[in-house]
C-alpha cells in the first residue's frame, strides 16, 4: 500500500501518454518485399493487384516450336 501512496495519477498518466506518442511517432516504416512469379513459386504464392483482387499464377509447359507464329517479343521496362 505504500507504493500507491507515492504514485500520483496525473503525472503517471501524462508520462504514459507522452511515451505512447513517441513510440507511435518513432516506429520504423514497414519493409515491403516485392516477390515476382517464377517457376519455383508459381501456384504457391497469392498475389494482390492495386484493386485488391487476389490471384495465383499457374505454369503450363508448351512446345515453342509448335507455337512459334504466336510468340511475340516482350519489352522489358
Amino acid at each position: 500500500m505504500t507504493v500507491l501512496k507515492h504514485l500520483h495519477f496525473f503525472p503517471f498518466l501524462l508520462s504514459f501518454a507522452f511515451g505512447m506518442f513517441f513510440v507511435y511517432i518513432l516506429k520504423p516504416t514497414p519493409l515491403i518485399i516485392m516477390k515476382y512469379p517464377n517457376l519455383e513459386n508459381a501456384g504457391k504464392l497469392i498475389y494482390r493487384d492495386r484493386n485488391g483482387t487476389c490471384f495465383v499464377y499457374e505454369t503450363k509447359e508448351v512446345d515453342c516450336n509448335k507455337n512459334e507464329a504466336r510468340i511475340q517479343p516482350f519489352p522489358l521496362v
